[in-house]
C-alpha cells in the first residue's frame, strides 16, 4: 500500500476536526463519542488516535480553530470600519456576537475551561486575541483618542474586560447591546474628548 502524502494526512486530520467540532457543539464534550466522530470522518479509531493523543487533545484542536475563527471575524469587522474608534467598536461587537453562537457557547464557554483547564484555555484565548486588542489601542492612540500610555497591563485589562463581556453574552447573562454600552463607556473613559483636542493641537 502506498504511503499517504502529507497533504492527504493533513486533510484527514482536518476532516476529523470538522466532525469533532460538530459533535462537541451539538452534544458537548462528555457526550461526544470518538467512535462516532471517527465513523463520521470515515476513518478508524486508530487513525483518529494517530492524529490526536486523546479526546482532550482533539478538543483542544477544535477549540483552537474556533478561537482563530473568532479572531478572524473580529479582525474583518474592524478592517471594514472607517476611523479608529468605529473600527474598535465594530471589532468588539463582532466579538460579542460571535460569542453568542451556539457552537462557541458550548465549546468555548461551557466545555473549554473544564476540559483544558483555565490556564491552557486562557493561554489559547490570549494568543489569538491580545495582539488584535493591542492594535486597536494603537489605532486609538494614533487617532488622538487615547489619553494613556499603551502598556502590556493596559492591553490585558481592556482585553480582559471584552473577554468577560463575551463570556457573559455566551452564557446569556448579558445582551450584545448591554455589553457594547459598557465597553463603549470604558473606551470613553480611556479616551476623553480632551485627548482628541490635545492631539489636534500638536
Amino acid at each position: 500500500m502506498a504511503r499517504r502524502t502529507a497533504a492527504e494526512a493533513a486533510q484527514t486530520r482536518q476532516t476529523i476536526v470538522d466532525m469533532a467540532r460538530d459533535a462537541f457543539a451539538r452534544q458537548g464534550f462528555a457526550a461526544a463519542s470518538t467512535t462516532q466522530i471517527a465513523q463520521q470522518a470515515g476513518v478508524s479509531r486508530g487513525a483518529l488516535y494517530h492524529h490526536f493523543e486523546d479526546k482532550a487533545a482533539l478538543f483542544e484542536a477544535v477549540f483552537t480553530e474556533l478561537v482563530a475563527e473568532y479572531d478572524g471575524s473580529v479582525t474583518q469587522a474592524g478592517a471594514a470600519a472607517e476611523g479608529a474608534r468605529d473600527a474598535v467598536l465594530a471589532a468588539s461587537r463582532a466579538a460579542l456576537e460571535f460569542a453568542c453562537r451556539d457552537d462557541y457557547r458550548q465549546i468555548a464557554v461551557t466545555d473549554g475551561p473544564a476540559v483544558l483547564g483555565l490556564d491552557r484555555w486562557h493561554e489559547i484565548d490570549v494568543a489569538h486575541g491580545i495582539s488584535s486588542m493591542h492594535l486597536g489601542l494603537e489605532l486609538l492612540a494614533a487617532d488622538g483618542r487615547l489619553d494613556v500610555d499603551i502598556t502590556p497591563a493596559l492591553t490585558r485589562a481592556v482585553f480582559g474586560a471584552l473577554t468577560e463581556l463575551s463570556m457573559a453574552c455566551g452564557k446569556g447573562d448579558l445582551t450584545v447591546d448591554e455589553s457594547m454600552t459598557a465597553f463603549e463607556t470604558l473606551l470613553d473613559h480611556l479616551a476623553p474628548d480632551g485627548a482628541t483636542r490635545r492631539a489636534a493641537a500638536r
